[in-house]
């Protein structure tokens, strides 16, 4: 075990801020956490691990070092606008985990790393940068389905307008915001594979308008990449899989099917899916803005394909409302008072019917979410789902319940989920999440009856100094049923906070 690496970290962010110290405003800020879990089983509760950004090791008990060091952008309405706007962060995480034979493992990390350039309303990012796609409540969301804070980031490059941008001439009544990136699949099982991403979204109605209608459309392919197990296989040519700029543009970008079913690119597979793992949502939400409250009601209806796009799936998708509270926190003098409320329903029952093509049916079913012939880990990035948490890696499920050899051999599910956050003396953040879902399986390889889950998961922050730079936090959670193993466990943990001044 080498104590230095999980200690250098922390010390070389700390070194680094008091470097950058200068005058006028607070643009850079070191950050570092120690955490420990401690389960009464070998594997940490679900809410305590689920939507981390893979940073929290589900083994435990554990103990891990978090440090980071970040440059936020100036803001528009600063007094001197800087000619190169730009953003940059980097954070580490050293890991010491007690595996089930009691020898201790120890790994580091670089969850974080990306630097971005604005030029006007128009960003550019490079790196690992933590994102949410699609709409929904990213604070206290059970995870969006397309891509939610639950895995490591992909590395990539992106182009985007990160904020909602107006159309003038229809006197800001509607606003645009959009995303196209190109990433890297940086994985073990195959290699150099690729991501493509590109998203557009509407805003109906005045950033200030009291009733807003939020609409857009998110696609995500995984395409590329070679693997021993593809050799001699009809889902690829000579084990690789094309990386051709014109099948990427045609098939990956534009969606569109070859008009060859076959050449010494790609095979009739990959022609008939439009080369590469395909999928995303088409969203829908609702923003009602009132005098002591905000709501936001929101819906992500999920596609793999054509059927998918075409409603053939229904009722699939997640359907979320959050309740903000309208007040400050330091309005009235209330021991107790409630911040936000998020509830949600994720259903991923029909997939399209349970046959992938039926005679006289021009739309294939069985659409088995997340899972993909060629890329045998499905939507996943280092084991760990890409979207939602709530449908679970096989690995991560009990013996019984693991019916197949799909990496995702449980995708058929409906769950309903609570979050709350209140403020406890108006300084005590508490939150809490549990949910309850029913599983089916596969349709490859259904249940014999439903496996239910109960999985619960409570959280203490409470700052010890005035600034709240400094936190200390307690986090306990449970698993109660048939789908994980049962455990119940907590993490207790210190932050801290340094901002740093630098001259515009």
């Amino acid at each position: 075990m080498h104590k230095p690496y999980l200690s250098s970290l922390l010390l070389c962010s700390l070194l680094t801020v008091s470097e950058l110290r200068a005058q006028a405003v607070n643009l850079w800020e070191t950050s570092a956490s120690v955490q420990l879990s401690a389960p009464t089983g070998q594997t940490l509760p679900f809410w305590l691990r689920a939507n981390q950004s893979g940073t929290v090791p589900g083994q435990a008990p554990a103990a891990w070092l978090q440090a980071g060091l970040k440059k936020a952008y100036v803001q528009r309405d600063s007094a001197r606008r800087p000619r190169i706007n730009w953003t940059f962060a980097v954070q580490g995480n050293g890991v010491l985990v007690k595996t089930g034979d009691g020898t201790l493992q120890q790994r580091l990390q670089l969850t974080s790393a990306f630097a971005g350039l604005r030029f006007g309303k128009l960003e550019l990012w490079a790196g690992r940068r933590p994102q949410v796609v699609g709409l929904v409540d990213t604070l206290l969301s059970s995870g969006s389905y397309a891509v939610s804070l639950n895995a490591l980031p992909i590395p990539q490059v992106q182009l985007c307008l990160p904020d909602y941008v107006p159309v003038g001439w229809l006197n800001d009544r509607l606003a645009v915001k959009a995303a196209y990136a190109h990433g890297w699949f940086n994985v073990p099982y195959i290699q150099e594979s690729k991501l493509h991403y590109k998203s557009v979204y509407v805003r109906f109605g005045k950033p200030a308008s009291r009733l807003q209608v939020q609409a857009g459309i998110n696609h995500q392919v995984q395409w590329g990449g070679s693997a021993g197990y593809l050799t001699g296989s009809p889902l690829a040519v000579n084990g690789r899989l094309t990386s051709n700029f014109g099948d990427y543009w045609r098939s990956v970008v534009l969606s569109l099917i070859p008009r060859d079913l076959g050449n010494p690119r790609y095979t009739s597979f990959d022609a008939a899916n439009r080369i590469g793992n395909h999928l995303g949502t088409v969203d829908v939400g609702l923003i009602l803005r009132r005098p002591l409250a905000n709501w936001f009601v929101y819906h992500q209806h999920p596609f793999d394909d054509a059927s998918g796009l075409s409603g053939r799936n229904i009722p699939d998708g997640l359907y979320g409302v959050r309740w903000q509270n309208g007040r400050s926190s330091a309005a009235g003098k209330a021991v107790w008072q409630w911040r936000r409320i998020v509830g949600e329903v994720l259903s991923t029952k029909s997939q399209s019917g349970p046959y992938f093509s039926r005679p006289g049916r021009s739309y294939k079913g069985a659409d088995n979410y997340y899972n993909h012939s060629q890329y045998i880990e499905g939507w996943s990035y280092l084991g760990q789902s890409l979207g939602t948490p709530l449908i679970i890696p096989r690995y991560d499920l009990t013996a019984a319940a693991q019916q197949s050899d799909l990496f995702f051999s449980d995708n058929r599910l409906i769950a309903g989920y609570l979050a709350i956050e209140a403020l406890f003396r108006q300084r005590i953040t508490v939150s809490g999440r549990v949910s309850y879902s029913s599983h089916a399986g596969s349709y490859v390889s259904p249940y014999p009856k439903p496996v239910r889950q109960f999985s619960a998961a409570i959280q203490v922050v409470m700052p010890v100094t005035q600034a709240n730079r400094n936190q200390v936090y307690i986090a306990v959670a449970t698993d109660q049923g048939n789908l994980l193993a049962r455990s119940t466990g907590a993490i207790i943990g210190f932050q801290t906070r340094l901002p740093g001044r630098t001259r515009l």
